[in-house]
């Protein structure tokens, strides 16, 4: 499905295809007539993250009256894709208007990224015939505010699983009690989505409404994934955070240490060597002052 307002051009693709077969080029004013697409709004746009609180009510118009029902839908829009978070029937009355206030469950919604990602909006769609594009509204961006959230690793190994990882939470009602479920999933394009294992109970916010859970899983293979999910017993706040299953990370092996240098020889044995040379030319100077002492007494002997 597209969120994305368009208007369906009605007869023209059956008119031209029509004159093409019969071998003429003919342009038909009526069958480029437009239908103007549905409008709709909102009665309120700004929620807490993991909170729809009482809901909000949807009026519209320009909806087509021979069809009964059109489709509530809430989606969300990621840096990388979307999806579709909610969705609910809603009556079209006669006059091709709706009406209906819409409470989404099981629909938890978190605060934007730096980026501004992930973003949440809300469009009608309605079939109009079998077989036949669909007919949209415009779409009207909603605002998360902070609110309930759950914080989680973004990736985590087979063995890390097993081990037990720990997610925290915060934005409940001091004291409150939360239910969480874990769950590791897998995908296969034989079975589609399978649950792997699962962790259900229940935590006990502290006195700011904050907490952790933490869960062992066991069987995780590469591209599984493990969702968190905590839910206020008492505020029916909501959040949700997803683990991706990858590999282990080889461990670091520590470069070895370079070799110590050799050492040098002691200071002070280079100092005597120093010494030992002052020294001997010191003796030599005492000694040759001896021999003229000595022949200066033997000549006064000989005198």
């Amino acid at each position: 499905m597209a969120i994305s307002t368009f208007r369906l051009r009605t007869g023209a693709l059956a008119a031209a295809a029509g004159l093409v077969l019969a071998g003429f080029a003919v342009a038909s004013p009526a069958a480029a007539e437009e239908v103007p697409a549905p409008v709709i709004e909102l009665d309120q746009t700004s929620f807490p993250a993991g909170d729809w609180q009482d809901g909000f009510t949807v009026t519209g118009s320009g909806f087509d009256p021979s069809a009964p029902t059109a489709i509530v839908s809430v989606g969300s829009r990621g840096e990388n894709g979307g999806g579709q978070l909610f969705e609910v029937d809603v009556p079209v009355e006669a006059d091709g208007t709706i009406d209906a206030l819409v409470v989404p469950t099981d629909a938890p919604t978190q605060v934007p990224d730096e980026a501004g990602w992930p973003k949440y909006s809300v469009s009608v769609g309605q079939e109009v015939a079998a077989g036949q594009p669909w007919l949209w509204s415009n779409r009207i961006d909603l605002t998360i505010t902070e609110g309930a959230s759950i914080t989680a690793a973004a990736e985590a190994s087979p063995e890390e699983l097993a081990a037990g990882v720990t997610a925290q939470f915060a934005g409940f009602a001091p004291g409150e009690s939360i239910a969480f479920t874990v769950e590791l999933s897998r995908w296969t394009e034989e079975d589609g989505t399978q649950l792997i294992d699962e962790l259900q109970g229940t935590v006990t916010a502290d006195a700011n409404g904050a907490g952790s859970i933490s869960a062992a899983l066991t069987g995780a293979a590469v591209e599984d994934w493990a969702s968190f999910s905590v839910t206020g017993e008492e505020s029916a706040r909501t959040a949700r955070a997803t683990t991706r299953v990858v590999e282990a990370q080889a461990p670091i092996v520590p470069a070895p240490a370079a070799p110590a240098p050799a050492a040098a020889g002691p200071q002070l044995a280079e100092t005597g060597v120093e010494l030992g040379i002052g020294f001997a030319a010191l003796a030599l100077m005492v000694l040759g002052a001896g021999a003229i002492v000595v022949t200066r007494r033997v000549r006064g002997a000989q005198r």
